[in-house]
């Protein structure tokens, strides 16, 4: 009876978890609301938009690489410490950023300090929630990460709203202090389960079961498998095509003539969407399966990326924004669920931290291409049509070459 209560109390506790990953994804959120710091701080320095990208391009390519030693810190420190790690990191780099002078000053704050915050932190969020949750795994990482997509939705119009009235600087002062203050908060609620563990009720532990697709793979194992090769290419694709878009699409707005405030706002709609793709397709690829959905992801954010260019109007650009927003929280809210259908959860942190690292180098990739072909032409037309390719190719790679993970014989006869 003591065991059963144990266990009940548990499986309450693991919603606590999900609240409080869900709490830190959501203030690290706040690195896709870059594109309204982008033009004011463009401007004052007189820099390209290219140049000053590239500080968020920084920041995201750190943000992967401390992905995977960020899980090697929770595998061996635990989520808590790791993730409180983070909050303080973050926290610094954007205080810091305060201080920007120069172009290098500003890499290292926001683009490094803040990156390996946010690497330290995202990680624990996730991979705690997986393991609280073998039997929902799909929904369970689309909830957590749902907060990066929602927390912009908001913290972008409210960050242009406080640049026009206190400039960039005491902006960026303001979100440091406050969103690491709660990061640093909600990781003390962050811990693993009991081994061996499982949910009370007979229908949960019934679930987990139909997840468990493979055995668990080590990171060497996995590194040498072609199915880790393809996933990391096609995460690289998805992820150069989004963040080429998400990056520049309010400085796309203002140039095509809308407002600062009304750029905001089409922010808003796509980090809206980002949200509900999260939450959305982790449910249903549960259901359909993680291959079919990508496939149709990457073909509708394609289409999209190449439509995007010529929309003329303010309704036109919202759907369009709509579909490239929830078709990249999509992605990220399949692809961890697909690392550990393929290579298993034991050393689920450490191996989708190396599967991130495409994320990585597709978001830095991504934002200063994009950039750099805006100052080369004048416009975003070969920017737009370059993601669209990508996403398409990523599609291509997903149908035609991934084979569903192969349910070890074990399992199988269970």
């Amino acid at each position: 009876m003591g065991m059963a209560n144990m266990i009940e109390k548990e499986t309450r506790y693991r919603w606590l978890v999900i609240i409080s990953g869900l709490l830190i994804i959501m203030c690290l959120g706040v690195a896709y609301s870059w594109g309204v710091f982008l033009m004011p701080i463009a401007n004052e320095f007189n820099w390209g938009r290219g140049e000053t990208s590239l500080a968020v391009s920084i920041l995201l390519l750190v943000f992967s690489v401390f992905m995977v030693i960020g899980g090697m810190c929770e595998k061996r420190y635990g989520p808590k410490v790791t993730a409180t790690l983070g909050g303080v990191l973050m926290c610094s780099g954007w205080v810091l950023s305060y201080f920007t002078k120069s172009l290098l000053w500003l890499y290292i704050t926001y683009g490094v300090l803040a990156g390996i915050g946010t690497g330290l932190g995202y990680l624990p969020s996730i991979s705690t929630g997986i393991k609280w949750f073998p039997e929902k795994r799909g929904l369970v990482t689309g909830i957590v990460i749902s907060g990066f997509g929602f927390g912009s939705a908001f913290l972008a119009p409210l960050a242009a709203r406080f640049i026009e009235i206190y400039g960039w600087r005491i902006t960026m002062l303001i979100y440091g202090i406050g969103f690491g203050t709660i990061i640093i908060t909600a990781a003390q609620f962050l811990k693993t389960p009991p081994k061996n563990w499982r949910p009370c009720d007979r229908k949960s532990s019934e679930n987990s079961d139909k997840h468990i697709f493979t055995r668990d793979f080590s990171p060497v194992e996995m590194l040498k498998t072609s199915e880790f090769k393809l996933i990391f290419l096609t995460y690289l694709l998805s992820m150069t095509a989004g963040m080429m878009i998400i990056t520049h699409i309010v400085a796309f707005a203002s140039d095509i003539g809308y407002t600062t405030i009304q750029s905001a706002f089409i922010l808003t709609i796509l980090a809206i969407a980002n949200g509900l793709g999260r939450i959305m397709f982790g449910i249903i690829s549960d259901k359909f399966g993680r291959i079919k959905i990508l496939t149709m992801l990457f073909g509708f954010i394609g289409i999209s990326m190449l439509l995007l260019y010529y929309i003329n109007s303010i309704l036109s650009l919202s759907v369009i924004v709509f579909m490239i927003g929830i078709c990249f929280g999509g992605f990220l809210s399949v692809y961890p669920p697909t690392t550990a259908d393929y290579f298993g959860t034991k050393n689920f942190g450490i191996n989708y931290g190396l599967v991130f690292l495409g994320y990585g180098a597709g978001c830095f990739i991504g934002p200063w291409l994009g950039g750099t072909a805006q100052d080369i032409t004048g416009n975003y037309l070969v920017s737009f049509t370059t993601a669209g390719i990508l996403a398409l190719v990523g599609g291509a790679i997903i149908y035609l070459f991934l084979k569903p993970p192969v349910i070890p014989i074990a399992i199988r006869s269970n």
